[in-house]
This record gives C-alpha cells, structure tokens and sequence, in this order.
C-alpha cells in the first residue's frame, strides 16, 4: 500500500502546483502568504497529496467546488508543516455540510443513566477516519484568521491526537530526558483550565477547552495556531509542548 502511495505521490510531484490556486490561498489562508520559498513549496505538495488521497463529498445538498475543497485540504495541512503527521494517514474522508448540521447523540451520566438525542453540530472528527465540517463555519473562520478559533485546525487537532495519543498516558513523547511527557503536561494545564474557570478568571481560549482532555488539547492548537501570543502569555507549558509536537513556529517568523 505504501508502495503505491508513493508512486502516486510521484506522479503528483512532476505536475506543476496551479498558479490558480496559489491565488485562491493568497486571497484567503494569511499563514500562506508568511511561508518562506521552502516551507510553500513543502505545503503546496501536502496540499496536492491531500486533495488527491482523501474523498471530498458534498452533505445536505452541498455543492462542493475546487475552490471549498483546496481551502480545506490549506487548512488541514497548515499544522503538517513541521512534519508531525504524513498527510492524516488514517483520514479517508471529508464530508461537508453547507451549514450546522444535526447528528444523533449518546452519553452515560455518573448515575449509569444513558441520554439519546440530536444536537446541532458545525464540525466534528471521528476516529474512523472521517472528518465533518459545516461550510459556512469554515468561510467564517477564514474570514475571522485572528480570533483564535478555526473548525478545521480543531477537528484535524482530534485526528492528531488518534494518531499519536497525544493526550494518552502512555504516549511515549518527552520533552527532555526526564521531564514530564506532553500528556502530563497537557493534563497538569487542563487543571489548571477548570481552576480558573471555577474562580471566574480568564483562561484566553474557548471555554469548550473544559469539556474534556482531548477538546482542551483541540482547543489550544487552534488558539494557538492563529493567536500564538495568547498561548505563549497566559499557557507558556502548553505554547512549549505544541511547539515541541509540532514542530512548528505558529508566526511562521
């Protein structure tokens, strides 16, 4: 399978990069237009290899054109950069919906209690491959490249993180020989979340950083992704970690 992988993505290497869609990413992805020549010409081939291993499909009525399908697959491979992932190898799929789409629900109180129903979502990521995302969240979030928040970044933080367990005890990552692993220092942090929470002090993320461990670790790499410096002043642990992980400078400086 990896023979063929590679000798497709060969293939896609001897084909010039469209100068139409360097226009379309311009316009839109401001971290594009910080790249350096080398970095550009790195992300400009993640971005042909995602478009052509993952089905794009169209949701709820959906037209999905070039121009949807390139921003997203942009996106995606924005936190590749420093090589954490080759190109989501377990991601098969992305299904677009035009807008908040509903999606059945199943959750277990601590009284055993089982509660069914429908909510309104605009992204999600399931470990079976398959990333969701409502088109108008992804517009606005392209349209708003500084306000910390970023469906995709968030959804494709989730598929890093059934990649490499990232928020998992067991996940093998250190920082320095003897130091706590990122998870430790993940968990450590996302205390600290739900303390000042508790104590009605700012935390400078998305307060949905509180649902859970791997919603905090979602949540911090899209802050961080688009508003480094909130990251690095109010969680400098945390700023380290993502830059370790990622191996990636978010200001592209």
């Amino acid at each position: 399978m990896g023979f063929i992988r590679n000798w497709k993505r060969k293939k896609l290497d001897r084909q010039p990069f469209p100068d139409s869609w360097r226009r379309i990413m311009d316009r839109n992805i401001p971290q594009y237009a910080k790249m350096n020549s080398g970095q550009r010409d790195k992300f400009e081939q993640m971005v042909r290899y995602f478009l052509a291993e993952k089905s794009f499909e169209g949701c709820g009525g959906m037209i999905l054109d070039e121009e949807k399908s390139l921003l997203i697959a942009g996106l995606a491979c924005i936190p590749l950069l420093g090589g954490v992932s080759d190109i989501y190898p377990y991601l098969r799929s992305v299904l677009v919906y035009p807008s908040e789409y509903h999606a059945p629900y199943s959750e277990s109180g601590v009284d055993g209690v089982v509660t069914e129903g429908v909510e309104s979502r605009s992204g999600e990521s399931w470990d079976q491959g398959v990333l969701v995302f409502a088109w108008d969240e992804v517009a606005y979030d392209l349209r708003h490249p500084s306000d910390g928040a970023n469906i995709v970044f968030h959804e494709c933080a989730h598929q890093l993180d059934y990649e490499w367990g990232a928020t998992m005890e067991n996940f093998a990552w250190q920082r320095r020989d003897g130091e706590p692993g990122m998870a430790a220092i993940l968990k450590s942090s996302y205390r600290k979340l739900l303390d000042k929470m508790d104590r009605g002090r700012p935390v400078m993320v998305d307060e949905y950083a509180a649902t859970n461990i791997h919603e905090f670790f979602a949540v911090m790499t899209e802050t961080w992704l688009e508003r480094p410096d909130r990251i690095r002043g109010a969680w400098p642990e945390v700023d380290r970690v993502l830059q370790e992980f990622y191996q990636l400078n978010p200001d592209f400086s």
